[in-house]
């Protein structure tokens, strides 16, 4: 049996529509690129023209694999409530690689 090929969905556009209830059906192939199921929490938000932006909620598992992420050392603070970088050198140095 051939393996089926994982779809780049990155800038193709669905059509959906509203039901009378203000649901809509997510179409399967997106479903399966993130691995939604029935149960799945997603995220709603509004930008300032108007678009909707849906993303699938982080769920317990996703932040575990983050905490895991982390350094492990004491996190020294400063009086000013920023990360003691002399202290806790792997900690800043891992909090700023965002920046």
């Amino acid at each position: 049996m051939m393996e089926k090929k994982s779809q780049n969905l990155t800038g193709k556009t669905f059509e959906v529509k509203i039901s009378t209830k203000g649901q809509i059906v997510i179409p399967a192939d997106i479903r399966k690129k993130i691995d939604l199921s029935e149960g799945s929490t997603l995220q709603l938000s509004l930008n300032e023209n108007d678009e909707i932006k849906i993303q699938k909620a982080p769920t317990a598992l996703d932040w575990a694999n983050l905490v895991t992420e982390g350094p492990i050392e004491q996190v020294v603070f400063n009086n000013d409530g920023t990360i003691n970088s002399t202290k806790s050198p792997t900690f800043a140095s891992w909090m700023d690689d965002d920046e």
